[in-house]
């Protein structure tokens, strides 16, 4: 069994060793292939959209204020270059070999933990995918946190270890619990809205014969995607890991987020971690950079899959995503002295910044177009003329968007038609997670109390 030291594990001896690139002669290629279509666009796009004008409209950008002009061009190469671009790239390097091989036969004892709280509707179908894994040694525990409903009564009715908690303690201590009882070499956790396919336990822990890897992640797919806003959900989680968790595995050697429905961990590494804290909304988050920063490495193990809920309704996404983004800033003000020390590799030097800076800074950047441009139209001496000519970069900006939406379902392999068409319809949802990205800034500014 691999003991886990109280000590960082030394995966690399200098900053330089901490940088290293997999793959580096085809990481150059992919920054070259992305700098010369991004230019390409750059260039040949607004030449397009002129033209465009030109056969629709009978004027071109010659024909408009210069200052317009120069409005829209400010939008655009934001847009080309702090969105655009890094797709090119991101999709690129996620078609990169990944050569370290991790796979194993050893089959170690498996403790698969489920934390639980209020959760009548799903924990049942949750219980019977984790006892139905493929896997010859394994135990399962349900914490119950507490639950004012019928979960517990539905708990017991099932051969699995139960840990009854008479009063809610949030989702970290729950998890805690569940680990103080496990009995496992690995520990795998899930959410009680979530079910498993059945060989998810054989893929994860296939990855853990290299003793550096301390944890590794799944994919998380959602369940059903038969109205708009689970459509968006299904092209947003599908994006974030065909596109985003494969870049980063194959630039680096490990992923920023390790998901609560589909992880497993080494258990001893996480005891000696702390386990996990209950300082941040975002306990799969925080853990992972916990282990990164002792030298362990956070693997991704696509073909392991986990189903979960999409939310429904807009009111609870609301919630949902203001609590998340809330985790988010609060796990790197928790690891803030992470951020750009290569302590962690290409992760604190890029992958981190990156999230951070583009996931909130384009919230700013698209609500204040959202603000200035009716604003410009209204004011302006040619209201018309710039509606017109606004709404041709909008359209092909929207197409191109849909595009990396086409892109990143074809790579994942889940592109049904009915998301494929979706992927030119997500400008309402981007606007509705860059407003909830705001809201979970002002709160956190405001020090506004924090629960699940």
């Amino acid at each position: 069994m691999h003991k886990a030291e109280n000590t960082v594990l030394k995966t690399c001896r200098t900053p330089a060793e901490c940088l290293r690139i997999k793959n580096p002669g085809m990481t150059v290629l992919a920054v070259i292939a992305s700098v010369f279509i991004a230019l390409l666009l750059w260039y040949g796009l607004p030449i397009f959209i002129d033209n465009i004008n030109r056969t629709l409209f009978g004027y071109s950008e010659l024909f408009i204020p210069s200052w317009l002009h120069s409005t829209l061009q400010m939008f655009f190469a934001i847009y080309i270059w702090g969105s655009l671009f890094p797709f090119i790239f991101f999709s690129l390097l996620a078609q990169l070999p990944d050569k370290k091989k991790r796979y194993t036969t050893r089959l170690p004892f498996v403790s698969v933990i489920i934390p639980s709280f209020n959760e009548e509707s799903n924990i049942s179908r949750c219980i019977e995918s984790a006892l139905a894994i493929d896997y010859p040694f394994y135990e399962v525990i349900v914490v119950d946190d507490g639950s004012k409903d019928l979960t517990l009564p539905i708990i017991e009715n099932y051969a699995v270890s139960v840990i009854r908690l008479r009063n809610n303690h949030g989702k970290s201590n729950a998890l805690n619990r569940g680990l103080e009882r496990a009995k496992g070499e690995i520990v795998f956790f899930t959410d009680s809205d979530s079910y498993l396919e059945p060989m998810v336990l054989r893929y994860l822990v296939g990855n853990f014969n290299d003793a550096s890897v301390g944890a590794v992640a799944g994919k998380v797919l959602l369940k059903k995607t038969d109205t708009y806003l689970k459509k968006m959900q299904a092209i947003e989680y599908l994006y974030g890991q065909s596109v985003i968790k494969e870049a980063q595995v194959r630039s680096g050697y490990s992923v920023s987020i390790c998901p609560g429905p589909v992880t497993a961990f080494r258990r001893d590494v996480l005891l000696a971690a702390g386990g996990f804290k209950d300082r941040t909304l975002a306990e799969d988050f925080d853990i992972t950079l916990d282990l990164l920063e002792r030298g362990y490495e956070t693997v991704y193990e696509p073909r392991a899959i986990a189903y979960t809920s999409a939310v429904s309704t807009w009111g609870v996404l609301k919630k949902q995503r203001i609590r998340w983004s809330r985790g988010h800033l609060q796990v790197y003000r928790e690891h803030h002295q992470t951020l750009f020390t290569g302590k962690t590799g290409l992760l604190s030097m890029f992958w981190l910044p990156y999230a951070l800076f583009i996931g909130f800074g384009s919230a700013f950047l698209e609500m204040m177009f959202i603000v200035i441009f009716p604003s410009i139209v209204v004011l302006s001496a040619m209201p018309l003329t710039f509606l017109k000519f606004g709404i041709a970069y909008m359209v092909v900006m929207e197409c191109l968007t849909a595009l990396q939406g086409i892109i990143s379902l074809v790579q994942s392999r889940h592109g049904k038609v009915s998301l494929l068409l979706s992927t030119f319809l997500t400008q309402p949802y981007r606007v509705f997670l860059s407003y909830t990205r705001i809201v979970a800034f002002s709160y956190e500014l405001k020090n506004k109390r924090s629960t699940w």
